[in-house]
């Protein structure tokens, strides 16, 4: 049984923002593109493993549960909280 795994549009903005910096670094529209494309990628995969992913312990709440999907290459990582 998967999860619905939902993008806010918060979320999405803050995405296309990092895909729109990248695109004027590296000058390369595709760049961009398929780095927007792999993140979407790795939020949407967690419909199946959501809890594969640590939980975070800094200043965590008993109430409610937040977990952290890293996203990258070493030097280049993105944290996911969900």
């Amino acid at each position: 049984m998967g999860f619905n795994v939902e993008i806010s549009p918060r979320a999405l903005r803050d995405l296309d923002e990092l895909a729109a910096e990248l695109k004027e670094r590296s000058q390369s529209y595709t760049v961009a593109r398929k780095w927007f494309l792999a993140v979407v990628d790795a939020i949407d995969s967690l419909a199946e493993m959501p809890e594969r992913c640590p939980v975070v312990t800094e200043g965590q709440d008993e109430i409610e549960c937040v977990r952290v999907l890293l996203h990258g290459k070493r030097n280049r990582r993105y944290k996911i909280y969900y």
